[in-house]
């Protein structure tokens, strides 16, 4: 019995070692976060066209309301390279323009439908899809309480597309792949279609964890903690802060 309570006790304090931890670590992070907002402020309208980049930005801890990252530039550099195949300016003009103009959404557009419908008829070419697909809708439901009718209201994974177009355009900035006005040029022709595409920010969350999904056969899990925390709940957040909609 005795042994039983010295376990309890030392999980007990693994625990909360771990959240102090974590505490202090949220702490430095959103202190790292403002000063850097504070250092590099940008206009309003700059600011809303970056919240279409808000989930991979939040994923990577990087500040959504500036274009400049924190993050280690050879460490950057090196991702980029083994994720996208970027090197340097060519490569990553390639891969915003892929991105923009067609994506994932070009060939996982057919795969979401099927998954939607239910069809049969692919099934066997899904891969970890619809496994993944079917996870992300749990954890939405669960996390977000978003409906089945939301579900069905989303016709592309476009948004998956479009956010990481905004990132990756940051990136590339920051490794002096792209110049700083080319950068906000494919942000803003991102964030236009983004806008365009869908209703509100609660659909396009939805787009990119279903693109996520399906195309990268990623667990989304991460990305619905932090939306919900960061950018729905938040009274700050870029989402709250601004609409979804661009003026035409």
């Amino acid at each position: 019995m005795k042994i039983v309570l010295i376990i309890i006790v030392c999980i007990i304090a693994a625990v909360g070692a771990l959240l102090l931890w974590g505490s202090r670590l949220n702490a430095k992070m959103n202190k790292e976060r403002k000063e850097l907002e504070t250092k590099y402020e940008l206009s309003k309208d700059k600011r809303r066209l970056l919240a279409y980049g808000a989930i991979l930005a939040l994923y990577r801890r990087e500040s959504t309301r500036v274009l400049e990252i924190k993050s280690d530039r050879e460490e950057l550099r090196q991702g980029l390279e083994s994720a996208w195949g970027i090197s340097g300016r060519d490569d990553a003009i390639d891969i915003l323009e892929w991105l923009i103009n067609e994506g994932h959404r070009t060939r996982y557009n057919e795969v979401y439908a099927a998954l939607k419908s239910g069809d049969p008829i692919v099934e066997e070419e899904l891969g970890k899809s619809k496994s993944c697909y079917e996870e992300a809708k749990q954890v939405i439901k669960s996390k977000l309480k978003f409906t089945d009718e939301d579900f069905n209201a989303i016709e592309t994974i476009a948004a998956w597309d479009y956010d990481r177009a905004i990132n990756i355009a940051r990136w590339s900035h920051a490794l002096d792949y792209i110049t700083e006005e080319e950068a906000w040029e494919y942000i803003e022709e991102a964030a236009k279609k983004a806008s365009k595409t869908f209703l509100d920010w609660k659909y396009y969350y939805i787009s990119f964890a279903f693109g996520r999904a399906i195309a990268y056969e990623g667990s989304i899990y991460d990305t619905v903690w932090e939306a919900k925390r960061d950018l729905f709940e938040d009274p700050g957040s870029v989402w709250n802060e601004f609409p979804f909609r661009l003026s035409a």
